[in-house]
């Protein structure tokens, strides 16, 4: 079963990381934890038991609550999937930057985190090749990587 929980806007992060460690060694059953960039004011928790507000594990501060019902799975997928941008990006692609400090240079991609959704770039027409770590959201592709 998936629920919903209230936090402090802007707490998601620190929120979802000292739940983490509190039901780390304790039996709620929660086995899984989401907190997604787009929802300001929610968590997302996959547990195999009910959850009760006052087990001593759940007291974190910032947490204010758990929204009544279980969510379905179908409204969480969503936030799963990985963000479009950076999809169709390779390694030894060729892209341009879009915004920032250098925007309109050209850069060949060195590694992609999908997780954080960054792309390491290296700029072409640079001096000294220097690594430039940007988001996915911030480039856009000019080659595919040659094969």
């Amino acid at each position: 079963m998936f629920y919903a929980m209230r936090v402090l806007i802007g707490q998601e992060k620190n929120v979802a990381s000292l739940l983490a460690q509190s039901v780390k060694h304790e039996d709620t059953g929660i086995s899984a934890i989401l907190s997604p960039e787009s929802m300001k004011g929610y968590i997302f928790v996959e547990s195999d038991k009910t959850l009760d507000m006052r087990h001593p594990a759940l007291k974190v501060p910032n947490l204010r609550g758990l929204v009544e019902g279980d969510v379905d799975f179908d409204e969480l997928k969503s936030f799963l999937s990985p963000d479009q941008s950076i999809v169709n990006i390779e390694k030894g692609s060729i892209v341009e930057l879009t915004s920032g400090p250098f925007k309109d240079e050209k850069a060949k991609v060195v590694r992609i985190d999908e997780a954080k959704e960054d792309v390491v770039l290296e700029l072409i027409e640079a001096a000294v090749p220097i690594p430039v770590t940007v988001k996915g959201d911030q480039i856009r592709l000019i080659q595919k990587e040659a094969e």
